[in-house]
């Protein structure tokens, strides 16, 4: 019997700890490292950052590893090749995955996205805090980790990434949302990399799902933010940045954590459809 109610309280502890959407925290991944043999910690970080500190154990994949080389900024190689690499790095579709990167808090939901795409069921993204690190007592050091190549098998997935007819055909009502900073949506940002944006593109910056600490907000925190920017739960939705990266968070707040059930990426954003001189982009 006592050992019924402990599995019990087990399980209503992670629940409890894994509520918030796929975000995982620096306490329960150390406690999960503890159990688990088989996690994989994926430190999507260059390798020169990984070099210098990481997780224990993590395994170093820089997120531009997954990006067709010479393309439009941020287009992902195809299905295949990513598995390959993913393989190769010794990460399967059926392990459980934890991301993190060290400082935005953006590319770890790029690949996220991009693991929940290929079909990987079970994958998490961490938020990186030195203070909660250092109260999880979480083991950092700068060994290099090498594992034993895997097969990752692509599988159909719900996930699916938006073209650039797609989002030329969006159903009426569908709301465009740019996650961009201010200067790019109207085109007078200092890089010059954005003449403007998508028309009838709404700005809603992803920081707003984020708290100044660059983790996720509250649900209930989330969709007050949201419904600022005419982004209500039942509202179909479409989230594109730059290159899909700050898309990738917004995606994460509004429909994993937020519940918003009518949430699309267009992972090629901007780039992709700024490529194309026959597009409009409005200031």
């Amino acid at each position: 019997m006592l050992k019924k109610l402990f599995a019990f309280a087990l399980t209503l502890m992670a629940i409890h700890s894994f509520a918030q959407g796929p975000v995982i925290s620096a306490k329960d991944l150390a406690n999960e490292l503890k159990t688990n043999k088989n996690l994989v910690i994926l430190d999507v970080n260059p390798a020169d950052v990984y070099a210098k500190q990481h997780i224990q154990g993590a395994i170093n994949l820089f997120f531009k590893e997954l990006y067709q080389p010479n393309a439009v900024e941020g287009k992902l190689r195809p299905a295949n090749e990513l598995a390959e690499i993913l393989g190769k790095k010794g990460i399967s579709n059926t392990a459980k995955i934890v991301v993190y990167e060290n400082e935005s808090n953006k590319h770890n939901n790029r690949v996220w996205w991009i693991l929940k795409s290929l079909g990987a069921a079970d994958v998490w993204t961490l938020h990186v805090d030195a203070k909660a690190f250092a109260t999880a007592h979480l083991a950092m050091n700068s060994v290099p980790v090498t594992a034993k190549p895997v097969t990752f098998t692509v599988t159909d997935s719900p996930y699916k990434l938006l073209t650039m007819e797609d989002v030329k055909n969006l159903p009426k009502g569908t709301l465009l949302l740019d996650g961009r900073e201010k200067e790019e949506f109207e085109g007078v940002d200092a890089a010059k990399k954005s003449k403007g944006h998508i028309p009838g593109a709404v700005w809603m910056n992803y920081r707003e799902v984020l708290t100044p600490t660059g983790a996720f907000k509250t649900k209930d925190e989330i969709i007050a933010a949201a419904a600022k920017f005419g982004a209500t739960p039942e509202k179909p939705i479409v989230v594109y940045c730059n290159s899909g990266v700050k898309a990738s968070t917004l995606f994460v707040g509004l429909k994993e954590i937020a519940g918003f059930q009518k949430v699309q990426y267009y992972g090629g954003s901007y780039a992709d459809w700024a490529s194309n001189p026959e597009n409009q982009i409005v200031q």
